[in-house]
């Protein structure tokens, strides 16, 4: 934690402030204090040598299939329709929230609200396209608050009490993790880093590693290639690998085949090394 902060008139417990909270108001000051410096106001940043605080805020937590059925189940109409465009398309829950519906005309989804500021569009399949046949189209926004007539601007309460019914901690699964779980299960089922990155929106595949979550049958399977480029018979992936039982022991005899120095001599040069001649 970096501190806490507690709102104007505010009466519940102050609020953590996250390290990363910290570096974006940071970033701001040196941004000021830097112009400062190029407008001949100040000879030296005084903030120039401050470091950032570090951030890890990987979320590993995915949802399991029986904890989707479970949460789904729980979910209020609206709600429900939300969390599951959120598990096809893996988009954020804002990105979402502020969708209107001349933005899913034409076949795709066009995300203009965006946590980068560049426009996302994503094909419509048949399943976007059944989530959003049952949602009346009354007013502009996709997701519209009936009473205020407004897009929600936020859903957290509403899941929290969701994924309490449904029997998960809604201290590990947050709005975020159904945008996690869908990405990761794309990775997970062998759709290359570039499609993913085309529907998330990121811009680096480096970005695309905490949504990778390797299974011990893939590591497995990935450990294997090994013996793929000795035999090609040899199966290429873990979904055509079956159970050998003489696997280690072709293994066993590759390395007797392919003795080293010592097999490699002539056995004239052996008995000859061995007579100390």
């Amino acid at each position: 934690m970096a501190g806490t902060w507690r709102a104007h008139n505010q009466k519940r417990a102050a609020k953590p402030v996250k390290p990363a909270t910290v570096n974006r108001e940071l970033d701001v000051l040196k941004s000021i204090l830097s112009k400062a410096v190029e407008w001949g106001k100040l000879l030296e940043s005084p903030a120039r040598m401050v470091k950032r605080l570090r951030v890890d805020n990987r979320r590993t937590r995915i949802l399991s299939d029986d904890e989707q059925r479970r949460l789904l189940a729980v979910c209020p109409k609206k709600l429900r329709a939300l969390v599951m465009l959120a598990l096809i398309t893996g988009g954020r829950i804002g990105e979402l929230l502020a969708l209107r519906w001349d933005q899913t005309n034409d076949g795709f989804l066009t995300f203009l609200e965006t946590k980068n500021g560049k426009v996302r569009r994503i094909p419509i399949g048949p399943s976007i396209a059944a989530v959003l046949a049952a949602l009346p189209k009354v007013h502009p926004w996709v997701f519209t608050n009936a009473r205020t007539e407004k897009p929600f601007k936020s859903v957290r309460q509403v899941f929290g009490r969701a994924c309490e019914r449904a029997g998960i901690d809604a201290r590990e699964v947050t709005l975020h993790t159904l945008r996690h779980t869908a990405l990761s299960r794309m990775i997970a089922r062998g759709f290359d880093d570039y499609t993913v990155m085309e529907i998330s929106g990121h811009s680096s595949t480096r970005m695309l590693g905490r949504y990778t979550h390797p299974t011990e049958e893939r590591k497995v399977g990935a450990l294997e290639t090994f013996r793929s480029s000795m035999d090609t018979k040899w199966p290429q992936s873990p979904s055509e690998r079956k159970p050998n039982t003489g696997e280690a022991s072709e293994i066993a005899d590759l390395l007797k085949d392919f003795g080293g120095r010592q097999e490699a001599r002539t056995p004239d040069l052996r008995v000859a090394n061995a007579s100390g001649r």
